[in-house]
């Protein structure tokens, strides 16, 4: 892994690369703990609300409580990092303005509090790496076209579906196949799902009851197939996808009966996939690829599964770090103008007068679809403090004109802004994705 040489390279000639963390909840924790493990990688601060938290994990990280920098001071901050010692701050603010940070990483799993921090560490220089699905999902065309223009890389975590997915499929296109299907594997899904009934799994699980219901409703996977389509062009055929309910064995049969077109995303449910995602390519060049594929054991094709049984997200975000440093290549980031949405889906009936609550609470969960056919639907990243103004269906798609908006949104502000942008403007010039290639 020539990677893995550079960064070796880096620790031995003092070039480690800083980073900065924001939101040290489960998945922040354990990247920093990641980060700390790797050669020529460092979390240099953890940014969190709540510093006690923050605290925490440095000292599971092996630090002593009085070695730690607490403060939001730009300068006291800056000492501190040169000198190696492991910092925390409240402020994402404080520690974009530290010149020895060069990533900044957005874990929080919020929309409008993440914009903020990761247009402030893009107008401040500092490359971008985000584990926050609900963000890139919403925001990620607007914010990947201003890193651009910035001269700075936007990219969303290997580790994730989306990055292991993208792995995945530009090494099948690399190989001269078409993408038939990027797919995510789902063990279960329970739209009804809420935090309440998402408790016990929560607590196993060590993170929030919100999170857990996310995964269960559907949202989050879905969430992550939008990312999916707005990196690479491929599209959900309906909304919410198919599900396909197969098995390794028979999942390339199974979606051909399905699919009623190539290039597309979705998921699978149940199975024997575990956390697993793939490919299907298509070749039908027998002499190049199927003759040697089926003495490979890999099928009679022309449709074929490129399938990886396991996503590790907090362990290999690392590398989109290192990769947006080493090479100025994001993972996986949008390319240009939305082609995919997650739309809110009413949870239960919902009446006039409710305020609608977040992603993985009572009363919504996210679908993806196109830009075209979600286009008078409330995106499922903006629905949060929403007012019903007319009575919506459970099951139903959340119209725009049943709903008021939440006053003063930030989130709301951007994604209007990234309206117009992709409305008028031709996005800045980037490598070709794969599926438009």
């Amino acid at each position: 892994m020539h990677l893995y040489r550079e960064l070796r390279r880096r620790q031995q000639l003092g070039r480690v690369i800083k980073v900065a963390v924001s939101g040290i909840g489960s998945m922040g924790r354990g990247i920093a703990l990641q980060l700390r493990a790797m050669p020529g990688l460092d979390a240099s601060i953890l940014v969190n609300r709540n510093t006690d938290r923050a605290v925490e994990a440095w000292i599971t990280a092996g630090f002593v409580r009085e070695d730690i920098v607490v403060s939001n001071d730009v300068r006291l901050l800056s000492l501190a990092v040169e000198q190696g010692l492991p910092c925390v701050c409240s402020d994402p603010d404080a520690a974009l303005g530290v010149d020895g940070i060069e990533v900044f990483v957005e874990a929080t799993g919020t929309v409008s509090h993440a914009a903020r921090s990761v247009l402030g560490a893009i107008q401040a220089g500092k490359h971008v790496v985000v584990m926050n699905a609900e963000l890139d999902a919403t925001l990620g065309c607007y914010l990947a076209e201003r890193a651009r223009q910035r001269g700075v890389v936007y990219s969303y975590a290997d580790g994730d579906q989306p990055g292991v997915i993208m792995r995945i499929l530009e090494w099948v296109a690399t190989h001269g196949f078409e993408i038939v299907a990027a797919v995510n594997c789902k063990g279960f899904l329970d739209v009804s799902a809420t935090p309440e009934t998402s408790k016990a799994w929560a607590l196993r699980m060590k993170t929030s009851p919100q999170m857990v219901c996310a995964f269960t409703d559907g949202t989050k996977m879905n969430l992550e197939n939008a990312i999916v389509a707005n990196a690479t062009g491929l599209l959900p055929e309906v909304r919410g996808m198919h599900g396909v309910k197969t098995t390794q064995k028979d999942a390339v049969r199974d979606f051909s009966a399905i699919l009623g077109r190539s290039g597309v995303v979705d998921y699978t449910l149940g199975g024997d996939f575990g956390g697993g995602v793939f490919v299907i390519g298509r070749c039908s060049d027998w002499d190049r690829v199927g003759h040697y594929f089926d003495y490979l054991k890999m099928g009679s094709g022309p449709d074929y599964l490129f399938f990886r049984p396991y996503h590790l997200c907090h362990l290999e975000t690392p590398l989109s770090v290192a990769e947006a440093v080493v090479y100025r290549e994001p993972t996986v980031a949008p390319r240009g103008a939305p082609v995919a949405e997650v739309v809110a889906v009413a949870k239960r009936d919902l009446h006039p007068g409710e305020r609608l609550d977040g992603m993985g609470g009572y009363t919504f969960y996210g679908q993806v679809d196109t830009v075209e056919r979600g286009r008078d639907f409330l995106p499922a990243g903006l629905a949060e403090g929403c007012v019903v103004v007319r009575a919506i269906q459970a099951g139903e798609p959340v119209p725009l004109s049943s709903v008021e908006p939440s006053m003063d949104d930030y989130a709301r502000n951007i994604r209007q802004l990234q309206d117009t942008l992709f409305s008028t403007f031709e996005p800045t010039p980037a490598h070709a994705n794969v599926a438009r290639a």
